[in-house]
């Protein structure tokens, strides 16, 4: 969350120097001014990299001029009072972590977010993200169905959203979850993501240009919005059209995200010219995290009074912390925390099944297991699956030096999160931290004389096909995320619980999961018949509407 710092110097090469020399000399009666333009927009790409301490800052503001006016004139883009968006989008569910399997080859899930607007109120400095978001994959609870409204507001420095009820709510510098971050420095970040915006911004001194150069076919401006607020606007060389804008974020799983919108498309509105598409891609393994569908624009009509209420003004500004990590008692030396993590107790140590929901909220976790015996300490960790809500906690277990159990197929997407550099952030993965990974097939067997712990390959899940749960047979105690758990609202994987009893030939009597309270074996068939019958009346109401949703009917092998 502290400052991007981006400099980037490049020499001339000799051709490019010789051609410089070459034009100072023809140009001795031009003014300073012309020669630094000449040496900006004439120099061929491939031949030079050139630096703000080369050029005048009335010079970079003449670039900024001339891409303005590419888009219909710097006066007329000076001179907005409002621009308002409208259209579609998608996300890629979970930043591309939560697809079947870690596989870079992996389908990837989607997220709608239609209904959409951004508008941008230039006169009060005020920013809207508006859009309604829906799963386009079988999700198990309600809320990813609900085409949920989601109603965000950046009033200058302060960040509040509207919410369904009419009231509102602050919102903090910076606030993630495993499915988005926001706060207001993300705001700040999305409202300047758009060609339109953020030359408005520089001609009206909003934001400053610190930095200048060339690459390959690019003129890279980085500009300062906030002390801590930096992005690069990427130029075409030739046409001087905005071809891009970058910008970094911290992020749980991944440590720093370098987020990369690129604009495509442009049409005129107005007279201005604006793109229809918006593609935003992540520097993790290249995923489109953001792909942005214009309806059209519209420009200087009315638009609503977003200034900030009073009551939200003076609010006190949210902070993340961990909330109070309280222990439940499941079974000898076994116990549930708060968070979902279930500690199991060996002669000389503690294991932890899963850091799930965040870093901070991992960090206390593990602070408190080493609490929970005297003399024993955290050193393990099982990683039920790789989804990005299950391990939004796991570089805080890296750092703490745990050693990690995980289906085998998970190490590739478990080292890239432990490996990921933060160069610009805070974060707990600072210095020599290794990441110790021991894989599990389709049974490993962890034992030390005083406590046997099995962990198991799931199987007969269309959720997560790389997945493992954890079962101690002196307690007939299983563990486990997502198997029979995963939601309260419907079950879309039914058979998956009884039929990994049945494969392994265990017997379960209680089960300690990630995401639900404690149950008994009979309380979870319940549990899991409940959300069955649910999800069976869904399905079938929508096809009397002759819509058929993705996952129904529910797939039951034995049908």
């Amino acid at each position: 969350m502290k400052m991007i710092n981006q400099r980037r110097h490049e020499t001339l090469n000799m051709t490019g120097l010789t051609r410089f020399k070459l034009r100072n000399e023809l140009a001795k009666i031009v003014s300073c001014l012309t020669i630094f333009l000449c040496v900006l927009v004439c120099a061929p790409v491939a031949a030079q990299t050139k630096s703000t301490s080369e050029h005048s800052k009335n010079s970079i503001m003449q670039l900024v001029e001339t891409s303005a006016n590419t888009l219909g004139g710097a006066d007329k883009i000076r001179a907005l009072h409002n621009l308002t968006l409208q259209g579609y989008a998608q996300y890629a569910y979970m930043w591309g972590g939560g697809n079947i399997t870690a596989s870079p080859n992996a389908p990837q899930k989607w997220m709608a977010a239609n209904d959409l607007q951004r508008i941008w109120d230039f006169d009060n400095d005020i920013f809207q993200l508006k859009e309604r978001r829906n799963m386009l994959f079988p999700f198990a609870a309600l809320f990813g169905h609900a085409f949920f409204p989601v109603n965000q507001v950046l009033d200058h420095n302060i960040s509040y959203d509207k919410l369904g009820d009419g009231k509102f709510a602050r919102i903090g510098e910076f606030e993630q979850n495993p499915l988005f971050i926001d706060g207001t420095r993300v705001r700040k970040l999305w409202s300047l993501t758009n060609p339109v915006s953020l030359l408005h911004a520089i001609l009206t001194n909003k934001v400053t240009v610190t930095d200048l150069h060339k690459k390959n076919n690019l003129l890279l401006l980085t500009i300062q919005a906030d002390k801590d607020v930096t992005l690069v606007l990427a130029l075409d060389s030739t046409t001087k059209i905005p071809v891009s804008v970058q910008w970094s974020t911290p992020q749980n799983n991944l440590g720093e995200v370098r987020f990369t919108s690129t604009f495509t498309g442009y049409m005129p509105f107005d007279g201005i010219m604006l793109p229809m598409g918006y593609n935003t891609k992540m520097d993790f393994r290249d995923i489109v995290y953001f792909k942005m569908y214009v309806d059209g624009y519209r420009i200087n009509t009315a638009v609503e009074n977003l200034k900030t209420p009073e009551s939200i003004r003076n609010a006190e500004v949210p902070v993340e912390k961990a909330p109070v990590i309280e222990v439940e008692n499941v079974g000898k030396g076994v116990w549930r925390l708060t968070g979902g993590t279930t500690v199991v107790e060996f002669k000389d140590h503690l294991l932890l099944f899963e850091l799930y929901g965040s870093q901070i909220l991992a960090k206390a976790i593990i602070e408190k297991a080493n609490t929970l015996v005297p003399n024993k300490k955290a050193t393990e960790l099982i990683v039920s699956h790789h989804h990005f809500d299950h391990t939004a906690g796991f570089r805080a277990g890296v750092a703490a030096g745990l050693k990690v159990y995980s289906s085998r197929a998970n190490e590739g997407i478990l080292r890239e999160m432990a490996e990921r550099p933060t160069p610009h952030f805070a974060d707990v993965l600072r210095g020599n931290n290794k990441f110790k990974f021991v894989p599990v097939d389709q049974h490993l067997a962890l034992s030390d004389g005083s406590t046997t712990l099995d962990i198991y390959h799931v199987i007969s899940n269309n959720h997560m096909a790389d997945a493992v749960f954890a079962y101690i047979p002196a307690q007939h105690l299983m563990i486990e995320g997502d198997i029979g758990t995963a939601a309260s609202d419907w079950q879309l994987w039914p058979e998956s619980y009884t039929d990994n009893l049945k494969f392994y030939g265990i017997t379960v009597d209680k089960i300690s999961p990630v995401h639900e309270k404690v149950m008994t074996h009979s309380e979870l068939l319940q549990f899991i018949e409940a959300g069955r019958q649910r999800a069976i009346k869904r399905g079938m109401d929508y096809q009397k509407m002759n819509e058929y949703l993705p996952g129904y009917p529910i797939f039951e092998p034995n049908k």
